[in-house]
């Protein structure tokens, strides 16, 4: 594996949660009526209740579920992360590649500090189909990930170590078949020289893989096996605290959470997070996502980073090794503004159009 010298410094987390059996409700303090919430069903209605449930953390480390429309935390078993490497991308894109392994747009609000991302598919059209193939990942029908993913920063993880950089992500693994998926985090450490990491830090969970060194939280949530046709319904949700850090995806009325034990204590996300890449991509190994042909996606990337001016979004800025078949196409030429700062591009299975991102300041 070869990475890029690093010249943006962003930071991200790691371990999750220790996981519990025993059930245990936590009320999302102050959030009856939040923003105005109507249980009445309503794309308003349920986006108001999606909003309520992160304007309050998860008051503890540990697995959540709502159901809307609740705001009431149901603490459910954790489970053990399936042991699948996300690895970083290769030092340049490869030829004739089209979404992924680099090239993909990210949102950037550097000199400011994210506090969470936000990723969703405000539209899908036509997508009907999707296999994970390639050599080593899970392959098959309706098989991949969605990832949000940090760029390359300087992190305290790295020890002594020369020549090295910290990566993470917050993936959620959909398997083939009908099997349950897993949300949960993978945390990297990675070589900046193109000669790969020498040896892991002791004592700290670290895995030598790809180069560099991985770790998986020691929690994930599981999520009953998601169809590719419903992915205008998900929103995927990174959250950086001192705390403890937290991921959480909505699947139409139903809202999953994690938040860690370790204090945000493996890459000190808050610390210095800058930028976030969200994609549907293969599931692990660099593997490719393969969609039907009319599929039609775009992406929605919002970061809350207290400041609200409209963000940049560079392209060829992702960090993921892992691809799909679709190609860039325009996008937007405006995005309805967010609670937060925001970008949008679109993704085709027909080629022959040239992509753009359209930027937009908080509301």
């Amino acid at each position: 594996m070869n990475l890029p010298r690093l010249s943006a410094i962003l930071v991200l987390s790691g371990a999750l949660a220790a996981c519990s059996n025993a059930t245990q409700s936590l009320p999302a303090t102050g959030l009856a009526g939040a923003n105005g919430a109507v249980a009445d069903g309503s794309v308003a209605s349920v986006t108001s209740w999606h909003n309520a449930l992160h304007q309050s953390p998860l008051h503890a480390a540990g697995c959540f579920k709502a159901s809307y429309p609740s705001t009431t935390w149901q603490k459910i078993a954790c489970i053990t992360p399936p042991k699948l490497w996300y690895p970083p991308r290769e030092s340049h894109p490869k030829i004739g590649q089209s979404v992924g392994d680099g090239r993909d747009y990210s949102i950037d609000v550097a000199p400011h500090i994210i506090s969470q991302s936000i990723g969703s598919f405000p539209v899908a059209k036509k997508v009907k189909t999707v296999t994970s193939s390639g050599c080593c990942g899970e392959q098959g029908l309706n098989s991949y990930t969605f990832q949000l993913n940090s760029n390359f920063f300087a992190s305290k993880a790295c020890g002594s170590l020369q020549s090295c950089a910290g990566w993470s992500q917050f993936v959620y693994e959909n398997p083939p078949g009908g099997g349950q998926g897993a949300l949960f985090i993978q945390d990297w450490l990675v070589p900046t020289n193109g000669q790969g990491l020498p040896s892991c830090p002791s004592g700290k969970g670290w895995e030598f893989a790809d180069g560099g060194c991985v770790q998986n939280s020691p929690g994930g949530v599981n999520i009953p096996n998601v169809a590719i046709s419903s992915v205008g319904s998900i929103i995927e949700t990174g959250v950086a605290a001192t705390s403890g850090d937290s991921i959480y995806m909505s699947v139409g009325k139903t809202e999953y959470g994690m938040k860690n034990v370790q204090n945000d204590g493996i890459t000190d996300l808050s610390a210095g997070w800058q930028g976030s890449e969200f994609n549907i991509v293969g599931n692990a190994g660099g593997d490719v996502a393969n969609f039907n042909a009319g599929a039609k996606i775009s992406v929605n990337i919002a970061a809350e980073d207290g400041v609200n001016s409209a963000p940049t979004c560079p392209g060829n800025s992702g960090t993921t090794g892992e691809t799909n078949n679709l190609f860039f196409i325009p996008a937007p030429k405006k995005i309805a503004a967010q609670q937060y700062p925001s970008i949008e591009f679109a993704m085709s299975s027909k080629s022959g159009k040239t992509g753009t991102c359209t930027v937009a300041a908080a509301k």
